[in-house]
């Protein structure tokens, strides 16, 4: 009886701890609009964009774009920092280039912006690209690395 106790104290204890292990969550780069003080910044959060705005004013003092998530592994308890974003492998384009959108079919095909941020995403195994458009009233989407080309 003692062994059978004490092998089911291991067997949880084992699991318990193996599931720390795997823990992970979902950070994010927010662009976090005020719309009272009429001000914009970028943030790095672990929390869900719906979340941050009903922490930070709620939907009638703040508006988000959410300009990039990845997973990280590991918690943000005691205050620990988000893990970074991951970074583009062998980027095709950098931050500032001006890009031609290459989606036949699509709403934004043939339009012009200026790539602002890249990261990979290793479940696609694909560089995204985040890329405002100024003339189109400064719309941000994000894009794969094949729907872009150098703008001409």
């Amino acid at each position: 009886m003692n062994r059978i106790v004490r092998f089911n104290f291991t067997l949880v204890f084992l699991l318990l701890s193996s599931s720390a292990a795997f823990a992970e969550y979902r950070a994010y780069e927010l662009e976090v609009f005020d719309r009272i003080v009429n001000t914009s910044r970028k943030v790095i959060t672990s929390f869900s964009p719906s979340d941050f705005i009903q922490v930070n004013g709620g939907p009638q003092r703040i508006g988000i774009i959410i300009r990039a998530s990845w997973i990280c592994y590991g918690d943000t308890s005691l205050y620990k920092k988000v893990c970074p974003m991951p970074k583009a492998i062998n980027p095709r384009f950098q931050d500032g280039d001006r890009v031609q959108i290459v989606l036949k079919k699509h709403l934004t095909d043939q339009w012009l912006g200026v790539i602002e941020n890249s990261f990979f995403r290793p479940g696609l195994r694909s560089n995204v690209y985040g890329v405002r458009f100024t003339e189109r009233g400064n719309l941000y989407t994000r894009y794969y690395e094949s729907n872009l080309k150098k703008a001409p």
